[in-house]
């Protein structure tokens, strides 16, 4: 369950602010109609996403279901460094590490002496989109009809609803909600609604951007004697052409 949740589409985590030569887009200019902010959040967000080269944060993963008796918490570390490394690191209740490198996903179930290694091949690329890695601002615009909600409270963050355009999408998702922070324009907050109901939510804090990151954040040390299975990406989803 809990790769299950780290793969949804976390596109919107990274932002960063950039310098640049021309005014950065601002969704409060009084000038604006309501039509054109949402238009200048989504153009400023996707600005500020160019300049990230390494992210790390703390995390909250919250998740109901029906199948739960309450909802389960777990609490981790977020780490990221362009173009394409990944990990989250799941210190609580349950130790569990899912690092991307390259091609390459592995899932280290720490309790239980197990890791699983996943060959994603050519759909590296999209995987870090799910996690937030690389998304493109863009591909919500394209993939989803998005509703803005901006406080009078300048303090407070803007909301984003988003809702599929295409039946494929809605199949895996219902309805996304997007928290983005109004002073440094990234993600502090993401909830998920899938269609039968279920919902996972993100909580993102203290945020370092581009402060650079140690090489063996992204290293694996594996115990001696540990499981590893092999697994095809592309057979485990049944996509095999």
């Amino acid at each position: 369950m809990i790769r299950r949740a780290c793969l949804w589409p976390l596109m919107l985590l990274l932002a960063v602010a950039a310098v640049a030569q021309e005014p950065l887009p601002d969704p409060r200019r009084p000038e604006l109609e309501p039509s054109e902010r949402l238009g200048a959040l989504l153009d400023r967000m996707q600005l500020e996403q160019a300049a990230v080269e390494t992210l790390e944060a703390d995390f909250v993963q919250l998740k109901e279901s029906q199948f739960l008796m309450a909802p389960a918490e777990s609490a981790g570390l977020f780490s990221y460094s362009a173009p394409d490394r990944v990990r989250w690191e799941h210190r609580s209740p349950t130790p569990i590490s899912l690092l991307i490198t390259g091609d390459e996903m592995i899932t280290w179930y720490r309790d239980l002496e197990k890791v699983e290694r996943m060959l994603v091949g050519r759909h590296s690329q999209r995987i870090l989109e799910y996690l937030g890695a690389t998304g493109s601002v863009e591909q919500l615009r394209k993939y989803f009809a998005v509703r803005m909600v901006m406080n009078n409270d300048r303090s407070q963050p803007y909301l984003l609803e988003l809702t599929p355009r295409y039946s494929r999408i809605a199949k895996r998702l219902q309805k996304m909600v997007v928290w983005v922070d109004p002073k440094l324009f990234l993600l502090s907050r993401l909830r998920l609604v899938e269609p039968d109901g279920d919902v996972t939510e993100y909580r993102f804090t203290h945020l370092r951007v581009n402060g650079g990151l140690p090489p063996e954040r992204f290293d694996l040390d594996l115990p001696t004697g540990v499981v590893v299975e092999t697994v095809d990406f592309e057979a485990r989803l049944g996509i095999r052409q």
